[in-house]
């Protein structure tokens, strides 16, 4: 099965072309977006707002707490059960984000992973990060070597699969599959400068709009940064203000800095990939015209 996906790098604006193909063609809206999944984190990162949420449905939006570790292979599970449920209600829809792993794990999955076990991934999540390694480096020294000894959420997700199937996750990469779904890319770019810019202006907004009071109450509620969701760009850097470590303006100029570094290789993975259709960004009108006409595209190949 082809599905339609919007991609490109952070803040270029693939949410607000996302919601006008929505109302154009009447479609629903399932999320690619590794930080969206995430409950009591809206401003940070950008969902849409839910009174628009009320006219354009969107899936896989706020579907776990922060303290939940979440895979790009539970993503490939979780949207496949989105587009099997949308299948058979007879929606159209289209897959919008940036997060170019889950999309990965969705057209090019290695191998037919458990499903998640949260009991046992809080368990693990709970540990000391060098316990978990020095385990890791045990029972899966294939995966151990390829995931680094500060990647909690990697760590976790491997010692997990070797709990549940007592085989080491680094054999289980061997045993490929086929995918039942393949990608109609339809990528967004802009000059550097301008989505730089644009970048800035975006987290000067979310300051605006409220994100210390958002990563504030985060922290009251028991989250923090040893949970992985925490430590996404924006979360991060504002907790260190809070907790003292920089001042204001520095963590708004650090999580600038790594909002635009994220971009970059964002572009740079969305470019290695052969057959997008890469539409450079102008006005937002032009803009959804143009992806709409490849949209009337992709609808004519079936």
């Amino acid at each position: 099965m082809k599905l339609f996906c919007l991609v490109g790098p952070t803040g270029i604006g693939k949410t607000d072309i996302a919601i006008r193909l929505a109302k154009q063609f009447s479609l629903d809206v399932i999320s690619a977006d590794s930080r969206q999944i995430y409950k009591y984190m809206d401003i940070g990162t950008a969902k849409p707002r839910v009174p628009i949420r009320d006219r354009v449905t969107f899936h896989l939006i706020d579907i776990i707490t922060p303290d939940i570790l979440y895979s790009a292979a539970d993503f490939a599970r979780d949207c496949q059960k989105v587009i099997m449920r949308l299948n058979q209600n007879k929606r159209r829809f289209i897959l919008v984000g940036g997060s170019g792993l889950y999309l990965k794990a969705l057209f090019e999955p290695f191998f037919d992973a458990p499903a998640r076990d949260l009991k046992l991934r809080k368990k693990l999540a709970d540990e000391d990060i060098n316990k978990l390694y020095e385990r890791l480096q045990l029972v899966d020294p294939g995966s151990a070597q390829r995931i680094k000894p500060q990647d909690r959420q990697r760590i976790v997700r491997a010692l997990e699969i070797y709990e549940q199937t007592r085989k080491p996750m680094s054999q289980h990469i061997e045993q490929t599959r086929q995918s039942d779904f393949t990608p109609y890319y339809v990528g967004l770019n802009m000059a550097r400068n301008n989505l730089y810019e644009k970048i800035n202006q975006r987290f000067d907004q979310m300051i605006q709009d409220g994100l210390v009071d958002e990563a504030k109450n985060l922290l009251k509620s028991g989250y923090t940064t040893a949970h992985n969701a925490l430590n996404g760009i924006g979360y991060f850097e504002i907790i260190r203000f809070l907790n003292q470590e920089i001042s204001l303006m520095q963590a708004i100029y650090l999580a600038k800095n790594r909002s635009r570094q994220y971009a970059k290789r964002q572009l740079t993975w969305f470019k290695k990939i052969e057959g997008v259709r890469w539409i450079e960004f102008s006005t937002l009108d032009q803009t959804v015209k143009r992806v709409g006409l490849e949209f009337e595209k992709y609808l004519s190949s079936f």
